[in-house]
């Protein structure tokens, strides 16, 4: 459980890296999809069944399905879209409050 938690905290900080990245077109879709294919191989390697989802989990696997689903033009056109991303990446960072309307859960 710990383990699971502790991935966690210690990817927000990337996620929020490259979401921001994405958001501000200084990244290529092709290395934001390494990055998410990197993050989920690394989760595969946790056993999570015993830990509850928690909302910065939560917000964790909803902006990583954003940015892994959606094309940065589509993205980046989206006035939706990115004000959902910069209320995760602000969430996950610290400030604010929970979305609700995230609705992330593990892959």
């Amino acid at each position: 459980m710990v383990k699971t938690h502790r991935f966690i905290h210690n990817k927000t900080d990337q996620l929020s890296y490259y979401a921001n990245a994405l958001l501000d077109g200084e990244i290529q879709d092709s290395e934001v999809d390494l990055y998410c294919w990197d993050t989920i191989e690394e989760w595969s390697q946790i056993n999570a069944k015993e830990a509850c989802l928690t909302p910065l989990e939560s917000a964790f696997w909803y902006l990583l399905h954003q940015i892994s689903f959606w094309s940065s033009s589509e993205i980046q056109t989206s006035e939706k879209l990115k004000n959902e991303m910069v209320s995760c990446i602000s969430y996950l960072q610290g400030y604010g409050r929970f979305p609700d309307f995230c609705s992330g859960i593990r892959p």
